[in-house]
């Protein structure tokens, strides 16, 4: 949030808290973003063909 302050010039001395500057600015949270990512990845990764690396990966069983 500090760079966000800096790029947007507000100074640490003015009154606000990050969420009511993400609000101002209409930013999301960066926790919010990776899962909506991940979630786009996987989605990716689910319509892709069985011979895929990483669909290998997903179904392969490991022996103990």
């Amino acid at each position: 949030m500090s760079v966000i302050r800096w790029t947007y010039g507000f100074t640490l001395n003015q009154k606000g808290t990050n969420t009511e500057l993400r609000e101002l600015l209409g930013l999301e949270l960066v926790s919010l973003v990776i899962k909506s990512s991940r979630i786009s990845w996987f989605g990716h990764v689910e319509r892709r063909n069985d011979v895929g690396r990483v669909r290998q990966c997903m179904t392969m069983k490991i022996e103990n």
